[in-house]
């Protein structure tokens, strides 16, 4: 935890978050939530891929950050709420329970296909649930609250 803690905390100006998921479908919104929840408060930059982040590969691909996260509901399979920092490749034994179209391997291979350095992770929070029409789970309310947390007061509030 240690390790995803000093990962998010070193984000910076030339670091991008892309929030993944379905706002409309409970806790597969952690990553538009999150996107939205430190929009103005931090110096990262910030995208909202909702359901179809593969709209953004050539912005991403323009913007050429050094670093990217991308943050989605992931069945890590621990308890809900529970966050961990993933390589793509970890991805694959992992399911991504998002709803959106083109996978996160896919979405990954392209991005990496046209900028080879870019360091690429995905922040995987488990969902208690993806139903439609329901809210955030209180668990993942707290791991977005406390997630943005780091984000903000070891990025926004450094001195330059």
């Amino acid at each position: 935890m240690s390790d995803l803690f000093e990962y998010l905390g070193s984000l910076n100006s030339d670091s991008l978050i892309v929030g993944v998921g379905n706002v409309l479908r409970g806790d597969d919104g952690f990553g538009p939530e999150l996107v939205k929840s430190l929009s103005g408060r931090t110096k990262t930059n910030l995208l909202d891929g909702g359901e179809t982040p593969e709209d953004l590969l050539d912005q991403i691909v323009q913007m050429a950050p050094a670093r990217l996260v991308i943050a989605d509901a992931v069945a890590l399979g621990g308890m809900p709420g529970d966050a961990a920092l993933l390589e793509a490749d970890q991805l694959g034994k992992r399911i991504a329970v998002s709803t959106h179209n083109l996978s996160l391997l896919m979405f990954i291979k392209y991005l990496k296909e046209k900028r080879p350095v870019m360091d690429i992770k995905i922040l995987g929070v488990q969902p208690r649930g993806i139903e439609f029409g329901k809210g955030l789970s209180t668990e993942v309310r707290k791991t977005i609250d406390n997630l943005a947390g780091i984000i903000k007061n070891r990025v926004f509030d450094k001195p330059c």
